[in-house]
This record gives structure tokens, sequence and C-alpha cells, in this order.
């Protein structure tokens, strides 16, 4: 008996942990859909947390750059006698302590602050338009995966036609209505098919292998089985239109704000720079009328004087003038590059739609008409074999060309929705 209740323990246990296991099989085979893996990839993306942290370094200096610098304290000996180095000797021997404290020149301090705060406006737009080409990544690789799979869907069922073709060109050639040359044909047709779909297969897992670098071990879960679905992009004019609101034009409009900035603060070197210093100097030992003798307290300003200017202050600011302008050249260069970027993939959208609408109505259904065709008149003889499988490989290498297109538009909308600056 005591047997029999272990064993009923045990088997239960095992039922339980299958069920467990099961259950976890179920939640991780679930279908990875494009969304979510876009998703994924914004959330353990590393260089998204460091400009994250960068920016909240920035923050804490810009509070920083405001401030006054530390005031400097001094300490020693004044008028100090040297052949006897008495500090009541001499009435004019003082110990000295005092607090230097000094004052930036104009508005030195507030504009260091603005420029720091104008980096992490920068940053923050460098941050968002990290995450719209991770997003763009990341659609990329998810619909070159779904073609590889598309694809092989496709030679998949071409292999099983060539396969019962092969089987009648043989029993053809058996009862004398087809030539050798016919079956080997057939068969070599067969292997050129089974050769593309373990190609294929290898595309598939090289482009897993891409998105993984993004999502980890997601990137080796079924896909959703409906073809990825993205919004139409605007018109060209209207992305065009509001191009400098992209992040990273913004990026670039921050910098040279930035270096409009250091412009400022190299014109603040023409004013004075001032520091205040306060001392108290104690002494010791007496006036000659017996009374103690008075400490001493002194007071000073110190005060920049920018006289010679010719080569520092002058050679600074223009060196910062034309800083600004290589900035403005740059972001300039990134805004025409930008826009025949757009252009470019507008008119690549155009002409992609109106061939997926020539495919849809006029070559896949003649395609698929001139197919059976061929086989209805191979089958009475009419036609040779080498029309058959020409329009057998015509018809399936159209399905691949159509799917191949039909990715590269899903591809071609997600790289205009990035030059428009939304992530969906």
């Amino acid at each position: 008996m005591y047997q029999s209740f272990a064993e009923k323990a045990i088997h239960r246990l095992f039922a339980v942990t299958l069920l467990l296991f099961a259950g976890v099989e179920i939640i991780f085979a679930a279908d990875l859909t494009m969304e979510e893996a876009g998703q994924i990839a914004l959330k353990d993306d590393y260089t998204l947390q460091a400009i994250s942290a960068r920016g909240r370094s920035m923050s804490e200096l810009s509070v920083a750059a405001e401030r006054l610098p530390d005031p400097k304290l001094k300490l020693g000996f004044a008028n100090l006698p040297t052949d006897s180095f008495k500090l009541s000797q001499e009435p004019m021997t003082q110990a000295v302590i005092g607090v230097r404290q000094m004052f930036p020149r104009g508005h030195t301090r507030s504009l260091s602050s603005a420029r720091i705060n104008e980096s992490i406006a920068r940053n923050d737009a460098e941050a968002e338009d990290r995450e719209h080409r991770i997003l763009l990544a990341v659609r990329e690789e998810y619909t070159r995966i779904y073609l590889h799979q598309e694809r092989q869907k496709i030679l998949q069922q071409s292999l099983i036609i060539f396969a019962d073709l092969a089987e009648i060109t043989r029993d053809y050639y058996a009862t004398g209505r087809a030539h050798q040359q016919d079956v080997v044909q057939a068969q070599l047709e067969l292997f050129k098919v089974e050769e593309r779909l373990a190609r294929i297969g290898q595309q598939e897992e090289q482009a897993r292998a891409r998105l993984a670098e993004w999502i980890g071990a997601d990137a080796y879960r079924n896909l959703d089985p409906l073809w990825p679905i993205i919004s139409q992009p605007p018109t060209t004019q209207e992305i065009i239109e509001n191009l400098v609101q992209h992040p990273r034009l913004r990026a670039w409009q921050h910098e040279i704000e930035k270096s409009q900035t250091s412009e400022e603060i190299a014109r603040q070197a023409y004013k004075p720079g001032f520091a205040v210093d306060l001392a108290y100097g104690g002494r010791s030992g007496q006036n000659n009328d017996g009374s103690d003798r008075s400490d001493f307290l002194s007071v000073f300003v110190t005060m920049d004087i920018p006289l010679f200017t010719k080569n520092r202050q002058d050679r600074v600011l223009a060196s910062s003038i034309a800083d600004t302008s290589a900035t403005q050249y740059a972001r300039d260069d990134v805004y025409r590059s930008m826009k025949a970027r757009i252009q470019e993939n507008a008119a690549t959208l155009l002409r992609e739609q109106e061939r997926l609408e020539l495919y849809q109505e006029y070559l896949l259904p003649q395609a698929a008409y001139n197919a059976e065709a061929a086989f209805e008149a191979y089958q009475d003889a009419v036609d040779d074999l080498t029309t058959l499988m020409r329009a057998r490989i015509g018809e399936y290498e159209l399905k691949l060309s159509h799917v191949a297109l039909r990715a590269d538009e899903i591809i071609t909308r997600a790289r205009l929705l990035y030059l428009q600056g939304e992530a969906s």
C-alpha cells in the first residue's frame, strides 16, 4: 500500500510538472508582433540608457556651473622680522587669516549654465532620434524575416508541384510518352527548388541573428502570421515642411545654439573679472605706552584689465564664431541629405504601390492561368515539358517577386515614417 501511495504521488507530481512546463512553453510560443519587438528593443537598449545617464550628469553640471567659485582661505604671517622671527618684536608683524572670493567676468556663469542646458536639450533630441532609429531597424529586420518565411511557403508549394511533375514524367517515360531527358529535367528543377529553399532558410537565420542584436532571444519566436502593418505616411511636401522638427535636426539646432552661447561667453572675456580679498591680521606685543597693539582688517578688490585683446580675446571670439558657422553648415548638410532621402523614398513608395497593383490584378492571375494551361497541354501531349517547366518556374518566380515587393513597400513606409520624425 505504501508503494502504491508513493507511486500515485510521483505520478501526480510528474503531471503537475508537465503542465507547468507546458504553460511556460505556451507563453514563450506566443507569436511575436512587430510592435512588441520594437518595445522590447527600446526597453533593452543600452545606448538609450547611457544617453539618459549622460542627461542626468549634465543636469547636475548645469546647476553647478551657475554658482560662484569656492572661496579661497588664506593663512600666514606678514612682516615677520628675520633677525628673531618673533611676532611681538615689530609693530607691523601680523598673523593673517583671510578669504578670497572670485567673481567671473560678466554673465559667464549664467551663460555657462545655459550652454550646458543646450547640451541637455541636444541629448534629449538624440535619445528621441535613437528610439526612432531602433524602431526602424527592428521593423526592417522583422519584415525581412517575414519575407523569408513567405518565400519558403511559396517554394514549399512549388516543391510539391515539381515533385508531382517529376513523378508524372517518370510514369510517362515508362509508357513511352516522355523522353529520358524530360525525367532528368524535372528532377533537376526539383533539386533547384530544394537548393533555393535551403538558401532562403539560411537568409532567415541571418535576419533573425540581426534582429537578436536588438531584442535577444525573442528574435527566434514565431512571428505573427499576418503581414506587418505600417500606416501610410503623409505626402512628400508635408514631411519636408515638418522636417526641421525631426529629432536629428533638432539635436543639430541645439548644437548651433550651444555654439552661439559659446560666442557670448567669449565676448564676456572683454569685461573685467573681480576678486574680493578680506583679511584679518592679529598683532601681539604692546605699544610704547604699554597698551596692546590693535589688530588690522584689510579689504582688497582685484580687477582684470583686458587691454591687449588682439591675440587673446579676439582670437577666442573668432574661433567661436567660426565654430558656429561650421556647425550650421553641418546641420544644413544633414537637412539636405534627409530631404533627398524623403524624395527618394516617396518616389520609390509610389512606384512600389503601382507595381503591387499590377501584380495583384494582372501578373499573378495570368501566371496561374498560364501554368494550368501548360499543364493541361502537357497532359494532352500538345506542349513539351520545357514549356510546362517554364510556365511553372515563371509562376513561382512571380510569386517570389510579389512578396519581395510587398516587403520592400513596408520597409519604404517605415523609412518615410522615420524621416517624418514619428514612431508610428
